[in-house]
């Protein structure tokens, strides 16, 4: 099965497992780690985190079961002055949705941690500085916004502000400002038109999200360079940041981390800079698909070692989940979650090489990193390049 189908059918699943779980559950192993602290961003600036809610009147909501605009939340790390407190990772929520795939995925066992992990953003903190890049942040099929945290802050350290999306109705599950908590309704294995639809529904809400911080009154305004914006995200947010910058000029790079290419992209390329990251195993066929038809800058690079969640915190949660634990006797489960290479380690590389990208195609900056193999980072094959 494939991975992004794999995942969401485990993410759907958990999201019935929040549902009808009692409120106990397992114990942690007692190797469990107690507390873990995310990889200190790497860059000078101090980060701030805060999270935005939209509602765009214009767009009813496909999956809404009652009639009702798009809504959506989303979370914007952003260079910060750092008076506040350090920020929580996550919600009761997705919390619960995390706690409920990992058990759906090894079998039970892991009670929710999320709490004992420490992110390095101020909450809320006043914004530094001005003429910021923006770069538009989409999740994988089911997936929520806390979980590109590690990266984000990264990104955020350097220089631009980050926006994750969650995509309502898709997401595991989404807390709204006055308490409601939005569960995904997605079909567990979409048809090609749901596929469709559901892609298209994603491209809309970055671009609602990149209108909604050009002209509300937003503690961003006036903080952004607009015509330096970006797009990236995790497996079908991955096809999602292509097709953003395929249909709308103001995206002018993008990341896809180990995600397909679907509808116009695989077939037509991406007119802007891109960067595929992916794990080693072989192609997709799309991935051949869009290298065929790119015609603008283009790498793939393939991160041996690497599982297709190791583009997000998950691979760094093994121990303070318990997972490795609970996986002792079943390594090849083990791998095909968390990966053979530490997450700590693909955390770091997909920071260096997103990072470079955007330095490059955003700020100006040549990254000669993108351009061969590195002895500092043997675990990355360069499998293609255009130019």
């Amino acid at each position: 099965m494939r991975p992004t189908r794999l995942l969401a059918v485990l993410l759907t699943l958990s999201a019935s497992l929040v549902a009808t779980a009692p409120a106990a559950t397992a114990a942690v192993p007692t190797s469990a780690a107690t507390t873990l602290d995310l990889p200190a961003p790497t860059g000078r600036l101090a980060v701030g985190v805060t999270d935005l809610h939209l509602t765009d009147p214009s767009r009813p909501d496909p999956w809404s079961p009652t009639p009702a605009a798009r809504e959506l939340m989303v979370r914007a790390w952003y260079p910060a002055i750092a008076v506040t407190p350090r920020a929580r990772y996550a919600d009761e929520a997705t919390s619960a949705t995390v706690t409920a795939f990992l058990n759906g995925f090894i079998g039970g066992g892991v009670s929710p941690f999320l709490d004992r992990v420490r992110p390095h953003a101020r909450h809320n903190a006043p914004v530094f500085g001005a003429g910021w890049p923006v770069l538009l942040y989409s999740q994988g099929r089911g997936s929520m916004r806390a979980l590109s945290t590690s990266l984000a802050e990264d990104l955020a350290s350097h220089g631009y502000v980050v926006l994750s999306v969650d995509h309502t109705y898709d997401a595991g599950a989404v807390r709204f400002p006055d308490g409601r908590v939005i569960r995904g309704n997605r079909p567990q294995v979409p048809t090609e038109a749901q596929r469709a639809e559901e892609l298209r529904v994603r491209v809309a809400d970055l671009r609602s999200t990149l209108d909604h911080v050009s002209t509300a009154a937003t503690q961003f305004r006036g903080r952004l360079d607009l015509g330096k914006v970006g797009a990236l995200g995790h497996s079908m947010g991955g096809a999602t940041a292509a097709e953003a910058i395929r249909t709308d000029p103001r995206f002018r790079a993008g990341v896809n981390l180990d995600g397909g290419f679907w509808d116009g992209a695989a077939g037509n390329g991406v007119p802007a800079p891109f960067l595929l990251l992916s794990t080693g195993a072989p192609d997709y066929p799309t991935f051949t698909a869009w290298k065929a038809s790119h015609r603008t800058w283009g790498r793939h690079f393939a991160l041996t070692g690497a599982a297709h969640y190791s583009a997000t915190d998950l691979t760094q949660f093994a121990d303070i989940s318990g997972a490795r634990e609970l996986l002792r006797d079943r390594p090849a489960l083990y791998t095909t979650l968390f990966g053979d290479t530490p997450g700590s380690r693909t955390t770091q590389l997909n920071r260096v090489y997103t990072r470079a990208f955007f330095q490059q195609h955003l700020y100006g900056v040549p990254a000669p990193l993108l351009d061969a193999p590195s002895p500092a980072y043997p675990e990355q094959t360069l499998r293609w390049s255009h130019s």
